[in-house]
């Protein structure tokens, strides 16, 4: 599997704006940024190519050749706008090792709630933040973060594929954050009325039923303690195609 896509930068902070993971054939060689875009330039292209969209909270990766371990404004890296080959590490080996076997020779599209590339952005104040600025949003106003690279266009926004796959966590609260909810369930409602097949992963005691409610689908990023577990609950439901809603203990 590779993974592609590309990285906006404005106000000193760095957006990932779009990315896709691409499963080669097992005699296939890795293919170039050049011959993924050939397989996305068109409607018709995307619809035969693109096998199915997974929605995550936000991006934390890193273009190939440079250091996870350091902010990338400060590295050399100078492609910004240019689609470029990204690692394939932390979360998106669990999706990779999931994946591998229903989706070889396609391309599985990744959609952040949020682009900005950093760690640890569910912190309250960070989420207050985001609220503030999706009430903003929705009334047309200014933004903080700039809206075409910090934010999807829920209202219009068609996923691709068979299927869509949500791993966004358990942070979404509609009484703390009622801008940041509205926002994600702007998105969760366009892929339901398309009739897409969904799934995710929950925690059994909660329920399918109040994950729906809560919009709460679980990530193996978000929860350390049960990142294995989670994981695991992720490799399972792909042993069906399209993918299955799974629970996990």
């Amino acid at each position: 599997m590779q993974y592609f896509g590309t990285f906006e930068s404005k106000y000193e902070e760095v957006f990932l704006t779009s990315s896709y993971m691409y499963f080669n054939h097992d005699d296939e060689d890795e293919i170039t940024t050049k011959e993924l875009k050939a397989k996305l330039k068109t409607n018709k292209d995307r619809k035969k190519n693109i096998i199915g969209t997974v929605y995550l909270y936000n991006p934390v990766v890193t273009p190939v050749g440079y250091d996870s371990n350091k902010f990338l404004l400060d590295q050399d890296f100078d492609q910004f706008g240019d689609m470029v080959e990204i690692k394939a590490e932390t979360y998106i080996t669990t999706f990779k090792q999931a994946m591998n076997e229903s989706c070889k020779g396609k391309i599985v599209e990744i959609r952040n709630m949020f682009n900005l590339v950093e760690e640890h952005i569910d912190a309250s104040t960070l989420l207050m933040k985001f609220n503030d600025d999706l009430e903003r949003y929705n009334s047309a106003q200014n933004t903080e973060f700039d809206r075409d690279l910090m934010y999807l266009d829920a209202a219009n926004l068609i996923p691709n594929g068979k299927f869509i796959y949500f791993a966004w966590g358990d942070k979404i609260s509609q009484k703390e954050f009622p801008y940041i909810n509205e926002y994600a369930k702007t998105l969760y409602d366009n892929v339901e009325q398309l009739g897409k097949k969904i799934a995710f992963v929950y925690k059994r005691e909660k329920t399918k039923a109040g994950a729906l409610e809560y919009l709460q689908f679980s990530n193996p990023m978000q929860n350390i303690k049960l990142k294995n577990t989670i994981s695991n609950a992720i490799k399972e439901s792909f042993k069906e195609f399209p993918p299955v809603p799974t629970h996990y203990e």
